[in-house]
């Protein structure tokens, strides 16, 4: 393993989690969600700016939209975190913007150990209120990271969750803009015709 395939350690007091309503909501919440945060950062730079906000991944659910755990995960010593929703903002039930931070947890955290122990509690969460539509969860990597880091930390949330990891997503903090990683979605492609 390189350094560009290595999860970075970063520091930061709150990540990011998109809960949506459906597949097909996803390009509207990605737009809606970029300029709630740009709006916010301009109408209030100096609070937000200290937070140095980290984009984990979209969860798609019509289960949790509505009504958003405010607690996942298990508190125990034996390294299960608990995740606690502090702020959330959303539009009619179609998406819901959760600021979202550990309760029990150091503030320098591998991104690639937080995303899978969300996707574990997420999915804990679910078998409570089974549905017919199965979650996914598409994760969201900042717009600089590497496409091979992005492929390495996709495939291996994909081997311990196979039904449920959709395809990655990036997102540019500067502009807000959350986006397809085509170069993956090509990649995928060519796998797919050489099996």
């Amino acid at each position: 393993m390189n350094d560009e395939d290595a999860a970075p350690m970063l520091h930061f007091d709150k990540f990011l989690l998109l809960l949506v309503r459906s597949d097909n909501d996803i390009p509207r919440a990605c737009r809606e969600v970029r300029e709630f945060l740009a709006f916010r950062d301009a109408r209030f730079p100096t609070i937000h700016q200290a937070h140095n906000d980290e984009f984990v991944g979209i969860w798609v659910d019509p289960l949790v939209v509505g009504s958003p755990p405010e607690l996942l995960g298990h508190t125990s010593a034996s390294d299960h975190r608990a995740y606690r929703t502090s702020e959330s903002f959303g539009s009619n039930g179609i998406w819901l913007l959760c600021w979202l931070d550990a309760a029990l947890g150091s503030s320098s955290v591998d991104l690639g150990a937080l995303r899978e122990s969300l996707v574990s509690a997420l999915v804990e969460q679910r078998t409570l209120q089974p549905h017919h539509t199965p979650p996914q969860f598409a994760p969201v990597f900042d717009a600089a990271d590497g496409l091979a880091h992005i492929f390495l930390q996709t495939e291996r949330l994909r081997t311990l969750f196979a039904e449920v990891i959709g395809k990655p997503l990036t997102w540019n903090r500067t502009t807000g803009s959350i986006r397809r990683v085509v170069e993956f979605e090509h990649a995928e492609a060519s796998s797919e015709v050489d099996d």
